[in-house]
């Protein structure tokens, strides 16, 4: 639903928007790095009693100091990398077993990703397949963490979430998703969507089902990780990153009821990052905040440096969800 169907017309500004009134303030979260800023809310909403949104920004650095040798130190190749994981996750199951499967599953993709030394090191020699066994992994540590969960405690059990998640290394990023929960990139070229809705309603619409005849399947979930014990397959995107571009993740409580012109358009006018998150959320809030709403907003710096493996990029072909798709 887009702001304009609230009452937004095009001379409202970004102070506008912030001068909703709300359950909650937003208080947005942002940080400079070395090649990119991130900013990152969340918000309860109007409706809901407790949120059921979590998410993380995280940095992953890869280092090493030279010790001793007998090859004079300064022959030899000491680089330091850093990478950053970025994860926003939508609990489904109600009140407290929401939260808790949110919660679960971005705590099992940190602690993993800490367990694993080289997941800095993306990509590696076969790019796809690394891509894909490394997802793979992570897909069955957050099925393992929701289902001892649930095994401590039988209220848990049923619950669910959504995941979507942006790695950046260098100038690209890897990008996944489970849910409806979305990652959208915008670029100079404007705003595009990298995640397809795991719904009923967008497998209607792939179908040729006019848009008007799908409302009321948008949060009818056909994915999701839950504490069932089967597999989930795991959509996977490799983008390529420009200086200014931005990576955008949110829950559905912002794209369901603020429109994808809406979204960025508030992006583009907004003077910082962190004033962009400001107005996606009282955008959304606007529009009746029906849900919980998280952003995590990254925008790509002038220091941002090629991957010293980034002709491996070349080799990745377009294939079916489920594994790796080159954009």
């Amino acid at each position: 639903m887009s702001v304009d169907d609230h009452g937004r017309d095009d001379e409202d500004t970004v102070d506008d928007l912030l001068a909703v009134s709300a359950n909650d303030p937003i208080e947005v979260t942002s940080v400079i790095e070395d090649a990119v800023e991130i900013s990152a809310v969340t918000h309860r909403g109007r409706v809901r009693k407790n949120n059921e949104d979590q998410f993380a920004v995280v940095r992953r650095t890869r280092s090493g100091k030279v010790l001793a040798s007998s090859i004079p130190t300064d022959d030899l190749a000491n680089h330091d990398r850093t990478a950053w994981l970025l994860c926003v996750a939508d609990g489904l199951g109600g009140e407290v077993s929401g939260e808790v499967a949110s919660a679960t599953a971005i705590k099992a993709i940190l602690e993993f990703a800490s367990e694993m030394s080289n997941w800095v090191m993306l990509p590696t020699a076969s790019l796809e397949l690394d891509i894909e066994k490394r997802v793979m992994l992570y897909s069955k540590a957050i099925k393992r963490g929701l289902r001892l969960a649930a095994g401590e405690d039988s209220d848990l059990d049923g619950m669910a979430t959504t995941l979507t998640a942006a790695y950046i290394y260098g100038d690209s990023a890897v990008v996944v998703n489970v849910g409806d929960s979305r990652s959208y990139l915008l670029g100079s070229d404007g705003l595009r969507q990298i995640t397809r809705d795991h719904t009923v309603a967008q497998d209607l619409l792939d179908a040729g089902v006019p848009a008007e005849a799908t409302r009321a399947y948008g949060n009818v979930l056909t994915r999701c990780f839950g504490t069932d014990g089967e597999p989930v397959p795991v959509d996977v995107f490799h983008v390529k990153l420009k200086v200014n571009d931005r990576l955008l993740l949110c829950s559905d409580g912002l794209s369901d009821l603020v429109a994808d012109p809406d979204i960025e358009s508030l992006v583009t006018e907004s003077g910082s990052n962190e004033e962009a998150c400001e107005a996606l959320v009282a955008a959304g809030l606007l529009a009746g905040g029906r849900d919980n709403i998280t952003v995590v907003l990254a925008r790509m710096l002038d220091s941002m440096m090629p991957h010293p493996l980034d002709h491996l990029h070349a080799e990745i072909e377009q294939i079916d969800s489920g594994a790796v798709t080159r954009l």
